[in-house]
């Protein structure tokens, strides 16, 4: 496994956290996966997240290893692509003895919800780091997951070598957790991990390095002008061109956010991404319109800026 300065390579991009294409008897669709990366770069956007949009929660040895083998050859050489390992303590070491000996920017350890401990958390990232040989992007997905100092010694020992934050509130700001992380490993070290809906705090108020997306996987010129927008300052523009991901971020919220992120791709026309990994289901039909228009937005606002870039 080797590992690159990922802070520094993750700065300069907005991180798509695609969806995976199946066939209808549940095999990797190798095709239609290709083309949704090739539409993800040419978009300009230089890191793909393989986490919790791709379903990783539910694969097998099996397909972990048939989407590993495709991820390897199936980008750019200049594109950082990053999979992700766990939950459980079980599969974060199965899984990291499997890329162990593969070659990715990086590796992400998936969140897990009950039953954990926070000296189970860390016991856990650690031990599958020593097996990955590399250290972990830590994914923190609720209050208090991990201490900020707890967090801050996974880093310095060399566990963890980044931060995707994705604690929900109602309203980002004064979100004194994410403040204590940003004090205990700096900002430099965190993305924002719950796509557009709290970027404009995260970003320009807490100075997070990038943030992490699924409308890009659809819209990926605009999200990146979005990232230039706030890194030029100009919130305005940042939040005009955030509307059509914050709506799509608002149907994803009200169907189901796997779901709905599965079917949008297809619904583009970028790719046909096929029915979903169980356990996560496809969207149904009565809802199919919804997620459409949503679709339609990103659509538009992404050929308007690719033809201003």
């Amino acid at each position: 496994m080797t590992q690159t300065d990922i802070a520094t390579r993750l700065g300069r991009t907005v991180v798509a956290v695609p969806p995976v294409a199946w066939t209808n008897e549940l095999e990797l669709a190798e095709e239609q996966n290709r083309k949704l990366i090739k539409h993800i770069e040419r978009g300009g956007v230089g890191a793909l997240l393989y986490g919790g949009n791709a379903n990783l929660y539910h694969y097998d040895r099996g397909r972990f290893a048939a989407l590993l083998d495709l991820l390897g050859d199936a980008a750019d050489p200049g594109t950082d692509i990053i999979p992700s390992i766990g939950p459980d303590f079980g599969k974060l070491l199965d899984e990291a003895r499997l890329l162990r000996n593969r070659s990715f920017a990086g590796v992400m350890a998936l969140p897990m919800s009950f039953p954990t401990h926070p000296d189970g958390i860390e016991k856990a990232i650690r031990a599958a780091a020593d097996t990955l040989g590399a250290p972990l992007i830590l994914y923190i997905k609720r209050e208090h997951y991990l201490t900020p100092e707890r967090v801050a010694a996974l880093l310095g020992d060399g566990a963890i070598c980044f931060v995707k934050y994705a604690v929900e509130r109602s309203d980002p700001a004064g979100d004194q957790y994410l403040s204590n992380l940003c004090s205990a490993i700096g900002p430099g070290n965190i993305a924002s991990g719950m796509g557009e809906t709290p970027i404009h705090v995260h970003l320009p108020d807490h100075g997070l390095r990038t943030y992490t997306s699924g409308g890009v996987c659809i819209a990926p010129n605009a999200a990146m002008a979005i990232l230039a927008a706030y890194r030029a300052g100009d919130r305005a523009e940042a939040r005009r061109l955030s509307a059509p991901f914050l709506h799509f971020e608002r149907v994803r919220a009200a169907i189901n956010g796997f779901s709905v992120m599965h079917d949008a791709v297809t619904l583009s026309g970028i790719a046909d991404m096929g029915p979903i990994l169980p356990m996560a289901g496809n969207v149904a039909e009565a809802d199919r319109p919804k997620v459409q228009e949503a679709v339609a937005a990103l659509v538009a606002l992404d050929k308007t800026c690719q033809k201003s870039a």
